[in-house]
């Protein structure tokens, strides 16, 4: 080996030594770091919306000083991290966390939102299963009654009426699935159940005016007018007078259908 490649060897390994002393000093120094100033690290890192490196300070938080001034802080933290990412399940379960390990923090009133605003986001559209949904609506249900003069009360009862009116036009567009399918009384059925729970949500009108039109189809016109006098009830909208209009002429065409088959009737 000639003195140059020595000198070469010598050198890369000298580099290579220089690494790895400044690789285990800063592995000291991590150890070494106190809870106070891992938080300030994932602070810094969730600011700079680097959740993942902000979830590995706040977690070595809650490893060092479980029991610590910070820890409900950090606890919390780390549900708004995976909130950020999107992985709702994952932020739900650790405010959670905080609710059940430090019931006395201040930040147990906005967890309880946040853990109903995580199943409210993961919740899918209408025709889809609704399971996340119902489970938003029962945790905002739960917070209202733990915090009902909470700040965050009117956003909550802004989510549970969104919920219930999706919920509302699952069973709904069931019931008008049927009505399509010349099935009345099946659709009759399913509208009556939506109105049963969610009498209050804007599907409401619609479920009376699909039961009319079923109504019409059925031959029941003393249970169609009925219809229509519920509908008078609500404010009419475009779409409303729309429908009504529609049903006009379908109760017209099944009165002269009628009356062409009393004609042949007589006629035979």
């Amino acid at each position: 080996m000639t003195f140059k490649k020595i000198a070469n060897s010598s050198l890369t390994f000298l580099i290579i030594l220089l690494v790895l002393v400044g690789s285990c000093a800063k592995k000291a120094d991590d150890v070494r770091m106190t809870a106070p100033e891992y938080f300030e690290r994932g602070e810094e890192a969730f600011q700079k919306k680097r959740y993942d490196k902000a979830i590995d300070n706040f977690n070595m938080v809650l490893l060092n000083s479980p029991g610590g001034e910070l820890a409900d802080d950090a606890q919390y933290y780390l549900g708004d991290c995976y909130f950020e990412k999107k992985e709702y399940l994952l932020a739900a379960s650790e405010y959670q966390q905080l609710i059940e390990r430090y019931s006395y923090s201040p930040l147990v009133e906005k967890a309880y939102f946040q853990v109903a605003l995580s199943y409210f986001e993961q919740s899918p559209k209408y025709p889809l299963d609704q399971q996340s949904t119902v489970r938003a609506l029962q945790y905002f249900q739960d917070f209202i009654d733990a915090f009902p003069a909470s700040e965050l009360r009117p956003e909550a009862d802004e989510k549970i009426t969104d919920i219930r009116n999706k919920l509302a036009r699952k069973v709904f567009e069931s019931g008008k699935l049927y009505r399509k399918m010349q099935y009345y009384d099946s659709a009759i059925l399913y509208l009556d159940k939506m109105l049963d729970e969610y009498y209050d949500t804007k599907w409401a009108v619609f479920a009376h005016l699909e039961k009319a039109y079923c109504y019409i189809r059925l031959r029941q016109f003393d249970q169609y007018r009925e219809m229509l006098k519920i509908v008078d009830r609500y404010a009419k909208t475009p779409e409303i007078e729309k429908y009504l209009r529609s049903l006009e002429r379908v109760y017209n065409r099944e009165k002269r259908k009628i009356a062409r088959e009393e004609k042949r009737r007589q006629q035979q």
